[in-house]
């Protein structure tokens, strides 16, 4: 300590007659004057930039070889990386490394350490970057890289998702003398199993639903459905899907020996969701599931009362005309025809009927409008021929 001092006290008489006169302290006062200073500090002191004793203290770091300026940059930044100022700690070890240490250990000691920091920083490429030169220097030198530098590669592959490399580095990092059954490695190596396998049932699932999305499709067309999508669609939480009672079930996302999964075959069964109108009162209703093998009949029945002594009418239905032996349904089709619906039939045998292919003109159907079907019901009789006439007169003069 002495010798530091005496050089300190140099560097103090050195900067000429503007600088504050030196003065006696006693060792102690000393001491609690190189604390406050970067390279011993406790904590980071406030406005030290114009301290004499700081000033010479910078002047005495850069005296010496660059393996000596180093590792007094290394050794700070190791306290710094004590205090957990990891920030700081970068910039201590950089400022070792741009000493230009000679000596291959401690540039490697150097890298080692500000990947670490760079790590809990959060930085991961740059982590990546210094034990990449770590294991540049290594091969340089015709030496195994440092276990811990390959773990950091690992830890930065990880968080930057690139799994093939970190499965390539953890393997490398067990190979090497002494490493193989370190727990470390073991965790490491699960996460990227767990990576992996993350990626792959992405994929998977994405596969899954390009391909069901393109099955649906064909089976709703199969049907003769006229698909129209409308650029506002409303909200449908309810999407038409095939029936997953009936497909087999859905093998887990990730297989090792490859998907098992099947596309569904466009006979499947399908969901749809159905608005049922009332024109009479402006009312409706959405049937969130109507399986295309029910019958209308059935679905109706579930519906409404299946007698007029109810119970369980709708609040609009005042009269109480709105049971099922009393009503009628009726759909439109693309091209404006108005059929009537026999409710003994399923639901796919109405789109059935509903299909009209004429020789130069537009293929005809009930239409799929925002991924719904819509139906009409009505009270039969009066009501009922007084609506139907509404309609035509309104298609034929050319109404909306």
């Amino acid at each position: 300590m002495p010798d530091a001092i005496d050089q300190i006290i140099d560097a103090h008489a050195a900067a000429g007659p503007s600088r504050k006169p030196k003065k006696d302290v006693t060792y102690e006062e000393f001491q609690a004057m190189l604390d406050s200073t970067p390279l011993f500090m406790r904590e980071t002191p406030t406005g030290a930039e114009n301290d004499d004793v700081l000033e010479a203290l910078k002047t005495l770091v850069f005296e010496g070889d660059g393996d000596e300026v180093a590792t007094n940059f290394k050794t700070h930044g190791n306290e710094l990386y004590a205090q957990k100022s990891y920030k700081d700690a970068v910039e201590a070890y950089t400022s070792g490394l741009n000493a230009g240490p000679i000596d291959t250990a401690l540039r490697i000691s150097l890298l080692n350490n500000r990947a670490q920091s760079h790590i809990f920083l959060k930085n991961y490429g740059a982590a990546l970057k210094d034990t990449g030169l770590i294991i540049a220097l290594s091969l340089q030198n015709h030496t195994l890289p440092p276990a811990k530098a390959l773990y950091r590669a690992g830890q930065s592959l990880v968080a930057l998702e690139r799994w093939k490399e970190a499965r390539d580095v953890v393997q490398r990092g067990k190979e090497l003398p002494g490493e193989a059954d370190k727990p470390e490695w073991k965790r490491l190596g699960d996460e990227v199993e767990k990576g992996q396998r993350r990626v792959v049932e992405k994929a998977e699932r994405e596969r899954r639903a390009t391909l069901g999305k393109a099955a649906l499709r064909k089976a709703i067309e199969s049907r003769g459905l006229i698909v129209v999508d409308t650029p506002s669609p409303p909200d449908n939480p309810h999407p038409v899907h095939f029936d997953p009672d009936v497909l087999p079930p859905e093998p887990p996302l990730y297989e090792p020996e490859g998907s098992t999964w099947l596309v569904p075959p466009e006979h499947a069964p399908i969901v749809f969701p159905v608005f049922l109108l009332y024109p009479e009162y402006n009312q409706s209703d959405l049937i969130t599931h109507f399986d295309e093998t029910t019958s209308v009949g059935d679905q109706m029945n579930v519906m409404f009362p299946s007698s007029p002594s109810g119970p369980n009418w709708a609040e609009w239905d005042e009269k109480h005309e709105y049971w099922n032996g009393n009503l009628v349904v009726y759909v439109e089709t693309a091209q404006r025809r108005l059929l009537k619906v026999g409710k003994e039939l399923t639901l796919r045998e109405v789109l059935a009927k509903a299909v009209k292919q004429d020789q130069g003109k537009p293929k005809d159907g009930v239409v799929l409008r925002d991924g719904l079907l819509s139906f009409v019901v009505l009270v039969k009789g009066a009501k009922e021929k007084a609506w139907v006439e509404e309609f035509k007169r309104k298609r034929d003069s050319g109404e909306a």
